[in-house]
């Protein structure tokens, strides 16, 4: 867990130009790292210009669900359905992305440092995971109004962040802001 998140992001976009990865590409090469990156990479794809492509925001959601559920439930790896891992997106609008989230990315590693771990580790990593299976399923209703999937993404992305790199801090952070998230998919829902 020494590796910086922009260094997984070069990673990420470490391949051919031009070239389609799917999303089990994207998961393979982020296995050994546990969970965290696993949450982190469609949270950003979400979060950034790429979640305004329609239907990326729910796949977004359903694969982040899927992935916290089993965090939840203690599986130590990842597994997901071939239609979601065969899913392809293009090297160069991946590229675009990581490009434009490294700047902040760098910003954000200076915060960063392992501290209120205990969100982090087993029992409370499985219920903040359950928690943000909770989140990523708002996703899916919050795509019909324009940028409100930012609100999810960026709660998911701070406590993958916050997972990634043992900060409880910004674990704690994302699931403030994943109250807000449940609250405005409840509502537009129409269950509130």
């Amino acid at each position: 867990m020494n590796e910086s998140i922009s260094g997984l992001l070069d990673k990420l976009v470490d391949e051919d130009e031009g070239k389609k990865q799917s999303a089990g590409d994207i998961i393979a090469r982020f296995e050994d790292r546990g969970f965290g990156p696993l949450l982190l990479i469609p949270s950003l794809i979400a979060l950034l210009p790429t979640g305004a492509i329609p239907g990326v925001p729910s796949l977004c959601g359903i694969t982040l669900f899927l992935i916290c559920i089993q965090v939840a439930l203690g599986r130590s790896a990842p597994w997901l359905p071939n239609k979601i891992t065969k899913q392809e997106i293009k090297q160069d609008k991946l590229e675009n992305a990581v490009d434009r989230a490294k700047p902040y990315v760098k910003k954000t590693e200076r915060l960063l440092k392992p501290r209120l771990t205990v969100l982090s580790k087993t029992p409370w990593k499985n219920i903040v995971a359950g928690y943000c299976a909770i989140a990523s399923l708002c996703m899916i209703p919050l795509e019909v109004v324009p940028f409100a999937v930012a609100l999810p993404a960026f709660a998911l992305t701070l406590t993958a962040i916050g997972m990634t790199n043992r900060d409880g801090v910004f674990i704690g952070l994302g699931m403030i802001i994943q109250l807000g998230t449940v609250y405005l998919a409840l509502k537009v829902s129409g269950l509130l």
